[in-house]
């Protein structure tokens, strides 16, 4: 009984003792707790702090404040919204900041005059009439005052007339949670490169087509351009045998970022031959690079001195030597105080896309097209409209060979999280200005069907001259011309007959590419008249792969195995070829170590290539330690192997 007792009193006991403390967290407590949070970039935590402290004191206006802050950040736009009207009827005069803030907020919801009204309340506030001052956040608001207000004006003014088409995001595992942007396209529109930091730095991605035209899963370019640093905004040449590129943090760059070059062979997507763009770069940051058609002009973005303010697009041209010239800054037209990023120049040389923040536009920053004039200045650009531009921020376009489509990246909501790849129908007033069909010529020798380097291509059109072409060493060349025109060429090589032919290009729905064969004839035979050849030429064969390796490492990647496994089998009597492989290391660790290392990478690929068949008799292995070289540490860990007897 005594126990039973005891026992009950313990229990009262505990439950008065339990009514005597606070039954939560004061408002005061929970406000604390948020800016704890909002610090330490614990949005989610704080928005929930920050809703417990207005539930227990309904007029906190410094935590309405505060929310409307932290909700944004999670891109809940509507809570935040919410937040500074409920700001505002409680305490008008506690932050001029806030009005600005709320401004961006109601752009985002595409309520402009509301957003305006903001604006301008911010603009003409006396800051000393204010509770909180925010001289800090002042100043970075003001850079973007006026633009944002042209922003809201151009767009009450805008025409929504609906032919643009809907924005919809790339299907499959395109997108991520993570930032995908800087789209561009190979000429006949099947593979896609964009930046990625889904692996925790900016990679290179490629995105192809299947069968049906639909996008496979991306993957990585592979370890002779993408590492531990970052790089991105590639673009390719439009004949696809280049790709430009941003390399950033690398041992002999420049500045924080410069702009790279590749070859890249599609056939057995191999990356080779990585190395500075050289002319184009300087000490300050260069990135975005976008070629012509013709491959003489190179568009891209620098912050260095001569701009007109934050990030400008620059032109250069491609001198005789092979260096790209001085660059030329495309003035007041183009470049603003703000930052003006990733050039598009269509095929005709003529339409340049861009995106910016510091033309007026929808939101954050949107997408604009100029032409060049015939008296080489650009038009006042003019921004493509909804469907590609929105009130969030727009980063990066480029548009379809057939001119009827836009892909460029965006951080609006419905994506997947950050920025996002999108696909958007585009009216033809903003698609290039010129149609324009590819032209895609492989020249060989009549007796041996062997691809001819060299020959010169004369091109003419209504009997003006277009221009005079070299033949590479695969004996192509590639030419952006418009479409819907009758044209000749003369092909020269010494040692052969010329070649005379003409014909009409004119670009077909869904085909880009328009491919030509010809055969020339050693002197003193007669070349057919058909320029298109009967039978096939036999396939362009490559003769060398470069393999590359992280530090440390020199085992073979399933890619790798599959690369080498291509390499060998263009080869019809492979048991014919003799092979050299050759492995080298960076100048990480000792000469012994590097020595050994890049013998055992050799080794390796040795080892593969027996697997495949290849004999001992074969090849010859070698290891050559450290590369001395100023090129990049990942470009030196590399196994070399060239095909000695074709």
């Amino acid at each position: 009984m005594m126990k039973a007792i005891h026992l009950l009193f313990l229990l009262l006991f505990c439950s008065l003792s339990l009514r005597a403390q606070p039954l939560s967290k004061s408002a005061k407590e929970h406000m604390e707790d948020a800016e704890y949070y909002f610090n330490n970039a614990k949005y989610e935590a704080a928005a929930a702090s920050l809703k417990q402290a207005i539930k227990q004191k309904p007029n906190f206006a410094a935590a309405q404040r505060l929310l409307g802050v932290v909700a944004k950040e999670t891109g809940d736009y509507e809570t935040a919204r919410m937040a500074y009207e409920q700001l505002f009827k409680q305490n008008p005069l506690l932050s001029r900041s806030a009005y600005f803030e709320a401004a961006e907020l109601q752009m985002k919801a595409y309520n402009y005059i509301k957003a305006l009204e903001y604006f301008e309340l911010y603009k003409y506030a006396d800051p000393k009439n204010y509770s909180i001052k925010e001289e800090g956040a002042a100043r970075n608001y003001d850079a973007y005052l006026d633009r944002n207000i042209k922003s809201c004006e151009y767009a009450i003014e805008m025409e929504y007339t609906g032919s643009t088409g809907k924005a919809e995001l790339l299907p499959g595992m395109a997108n991520s949670k993570f930032d995908e942007f800087l789209p561009t396209l190979r000429a006949n529109g099947d593979m896609l490169l964009y930046t990625s930091n889904r692996s925790g730095d900016e990679d290179i991605l490629m995105l192809r087509k299947n069968e049906k035209g639909e996008w496979k899963s991306p993957k990585s370019i592979g370890p002779a351009i993408n590492t531990p640093y970052n790089e991105g905004m590639a673009k390719f040449t439009v004949c696809g045998r280049r790709i430009f590129f941003a390399a950033c943090a690398w041992e002999n760059v420049q500045g924080g970022c410069d702009i790279y070059v590749a070859e890249y062979d599609s056939e057995n997507e191999i990356v080779d031959s990585v190395g500075p763009a050289i002319g184009l770069n300087s000490e300050a940051w260069d990135s975005q690079p976008s070629i012509s058609c013709d491959g003489y002009k190179m568009y891209f973005v620098s912050t260095r001195e001569g701009g007109f303010g934050g990030s400008d697009i620059w032109v250069s041209e491609l001198m005789a030597d092979g260096r790209w010239g001085v660059p030329e800054n495309l003035g007041p037209k183009i470049n603003t105080e703000g930052d003006e990023e990733a050039p598009f120049i269509a095929p005709d040389g003529q339409t340049l896309y861009f995106v910016s923040d510091g033309h007026p536009g929808l939101g954050e920053a949107d997408a604009f097209r100029t032409l060049l004039l015939e008296n080489g200045e650009w038009s006042r650009p003019v921004n493509m409209g909804e469907g590609v531009n929105s009130p969030f921020r727009e980063a990066g376009i480029v548009v379809s060979p057939d001119g009827e489509y836009a892909y460029f990246s965006s951080d609006r909501p419905e994506g997947k999280g950050g920025l996002d790849l999108y696909s958007c129908h585009i009216p033809a007033a903003m698609a290039p200005a010129v149609e324009h069909v590819f032209l895609d010529g492989y020249l060989y020798d009549e007796a041996t069907a062997e691809p001819l380097a060299g020959a010169r291509v004369r091109l003419r059109n209504e009997g003006e001259n277009i221009g005079i072409f070299e033949t590479d060493k695969a004996g192509r060349f590639f030419l952006c011309l418009p479409s819907g025109a009758s044209y000749s060429y003369i092909i020269s090589k010494e040692g052969y007959d010329n070649f005379i032919g003409a014909d009409y290009f004119e670009r077909a729905a869904g085909e880009a590419i328009k491919r030509i064969d010809v055969q020339l004839s050693p002197n003193g035979k007669i070349p057919e008249e058909e320029p298109v050849m009967a039978e096939p030429p036999k396939p362009r064969l490559r003769k060398n792969l470069s393999v590359y390796f992280e530090t440390g490492k020199y085992d073979l990647s399933e890619l790798q195995k599959e690369q080498i496994q291509k390499l060998l089998e263009q080869f019809e009597d492979p048991e014919s070829l003799k092979i050299q492989v050759t492995g080298f290391a960076d100048d990480v660790g000792d000469k012994e170590f590097n020595l050994s290392l890049s013998q055992k990478r050799a080794g390796y690929v040795t080892k593969f290539m027996k697997e495949l068949g290849i004999t001992s008799a074969q090849i010859t292995t070698d290891g050559r330690g450290v590369i001395e070289s100023n090129m990049a540490k990942h470009q030196k860990r590399k196994v070399e192997i060239i095909i000695l007897n074709r």
